[in-house]
């Protein structure tokens, strides 16, 4: 099999792992909340475990990139989806805190090891980084999108701690099929990070901007959205309404993201970067305008392709060391969506969610601004020809 058919079956396998290793998480956001009882634990806990995972993998990027090394992509996918599956074992298993704690810990470890594996694979073929991404983000939504569509359904039928036990017998099928995937002798291995262990490397301006995106889409955006509707409509509609526009973000990153890598593979990353930027700062300024409809549909379109496009461009961006570059993105993204509810919630106590939107554009058009004159803009252009 040549090198790069090789690269492109371990990508689309790791890809499906990881997103089979996804159906537990993605559940317990919505079982979790409203069965906080039935977990035994309170509604203070409950904000504590959606976000242990998060916090935990944004200080261990650097430790599961020595692990990666250390084990060699194929293995740390093997046990990391082994961890994952038992993750989600530890949601119907558990009624304790300290030990639904652990099992959250143990996801957000298992996920890091996941992507890391992911995006190496994605990065060993240079030409194709965009469209390799794109794959792999597209293929991660489908377990969520599934598990989020018919979950709840079966969490009722079943039992909201019961429906976890089922998911991890699923999970067990990413195990499975980590075995397919093939060493790659002629591939460089796994570069170790230069910072410690349990660090957050300071941002590049490109890793600004999707600390940004994080912080205000996956953030603001997921928080405040059936807020806005409620606005124009009843409790029970507005839920209806910010449900059917999150899960349609995530339909619409399958349908974007692998579109987004191809587009910059062929134009480079600068051009498709500064248009979806644009997208995006529209989209938060029409929210605070109280334009609900095309502010959603553009932070919609814009989250689904910069997915992408960010992580390939700061592949780009430092080609001789893309992995850690791909991991240091990743980390100041899960620190921004970390940090965008939590500060949302303090802000709505004092201000309206329209002037949260505004403050997060013109953060965002500052952030912009470091990122063209800081020289990064002009670096993704010119890469354009060794693409």
């Amino acid at each position: 099999m040549k090198l790069e058919k090789k690269i492109q079956k371990n990508v689309w396998v790791s890809s499906w792992v990881l997103s089979i290793s996804l159906l537990g998480d993605a559940l317990l956001y919505i079982v979790l909340p409203v069965n906080a009882e039935a977990f035994g634990v309170s509604m203070i806990a409950v904000g504590f475990l959606l976000a242990i995972n998060r916090i935990i993998r944004t200080f261990t990027y650097n430790l599961i990139v020595e692990i990666g090394q250390f084990l060699g992509a194929r293995k740390l996918v093997f046990v990391a989806s082994s961890c994952a599956a038992a993750s989600t074992l530890g949601y119907g298993l558990f009624d304790n805190l300290y030990l639904l704690t652990f099992s959250r810990i143990l996801w957000g470890i298992s996920y890091a090891g996941l992507l890391v594996a992911t995006l190496y694979y994605a990065s060993l073929n240079s030409r194709k980084t965009g469209s390799m991404i794109g794959i792999s983000r597209s293929i991660e939504q489908v377990g969520p999108l599934t598990v989020m569509i018919i979950g709840t359904w079966l969490a009722a039928t079943v039992g909201p701690k019961e429906i976890f036990i089922y998911l991890a017998l699923i999970s067990t099928l990413g195990v499975w099929l980590a075995f397919f995937l093939v060493e790659i002798e002629t591939a460089e291995k796994i570069r170790k990070s230069t910072a410690s262990r349990f660090s957050i490397a300071k941002p590049k301006p490109i890793d600004g901007l999707i600390f940004w995106m994080g912080f205000g889409i996956d953030g603001v955006f997921t928080v405040t959205i059936a807020l806005l509707w409620l606005q124009y409509s009843n409790p029970e509609t507005a839920i209806i309404i910010g449900g059917f526009i999150l899960a349609a973000r995530r339909l619409t990153e399958i349908i974007l993201a692998p579109f987004s890598g191809r587009v910059h593979d062929i134009l480079g990353g600068a051009l498709p970067l500064l248009c979806m930027l644009c997208l995006c700062g529209l989209g938060f300024v029409l929210l605070g305008m109280g334009n609900l409809i095309f502010g959603s549909v553009a932070l919609v379109i814009s989250r689904g392709a910069l997915g992408t496009l960010f992580p390939a461009a700061a592949s780009k961006l430092h080609p001789t060391d893309p992995l850690n570059s791909l991991t240091r993105n990743q980390t100041w993204r899960d620190i921004g969506a970390a940090a965008g509810p939590l500060i949302t919630g303090i802000l709505l106590s004092f201000i309206s969610i329209s002037i949260i939107y505004f403050l997060m554009f013109f953060l965002f058009l500052i952030t912009s601004c470091w990122f063209f004159f800081s020289g990064e803009y002009k670096r993704l252009s010119r890469a354009l020809g060794v693409v």
